[in-house]
């Protein structure tokens, strides 16, 4: 049996359409092979990018919850001592009121819960102003309402202002 052959023209024409198979095929896996790297890169940043935001969100969460927590406490303790007339009650609010305000409630507070403290813990030392305790209590709980609201991103609408008078200042005392 006779062998095939191919004269020596031939033979470089193959062999040239084989080398540029092979150099297309090489230049097409390394794109490939660059293009899985950028997409395994973007969806590796992604991820990281998505771990660091639910941290994130985590860690707020915990800090809005304390916030929420420790305002309802301040606001439930002036209240109470703006309007128990009972001494055993009134003391334990102001003992927790002053705790909240040296300790925990300033991790935590913003500028109009820190200012209605202070305005709110003046009138337990006798410098109310013109304001009674109570309408004082008030301003505390629409300051933490709103600082909350912004935490929570609730966008609550401002509590309207009351007109406070003689009478009703005066009516739970």
């Amino acid at each position: 049996m006779a062998k095939p052959s191919m004269d020596e023209g031939t033979a470089r024409f193959w062999s040239t359409i084989f080398a540029g198979i092979t150099a297309v095929s090489l230049v097409l896996g390394g794109l490939y092979t660059l293009w899985q790297y950028m997409a395994t890169k973007e969806t590796d940043r992604q991820n990281m990018m998505l771990q660091i935001a639910t941290a994130t969100l985590a860690a707020k969460q915990s800090f809005n919850s304390q916030h929420l927590a420790l305002c309802s406490q301040a606001v439930g303790d002036a209240g109470t001592l703006a309007t128990a007339k009972d001494k055993a009650n009134r003391s334990t609010a102001e003992d927790d009121f002053w705790r909240l305000y040296w300790g925990p409630l300033g991790i935590v507070e913003q500028d109009a819960v820190a200012a209605a403290m202070v305005a709110f813990g003046n009138c337990l030392k006798g410098q109310c102003g013109n304001n009674s305790q109570e309408v004082l209590a008030l301003n505390l709980a629409h300051a933490c309402r709103a600082e909350v609201s912004s935490d929570f991103n609730l966008n609550l609408s401002r509590v309207p202002e009351r007109p406070v008078t003689a009478e009703t200042s005066t009516k739970h005392q």
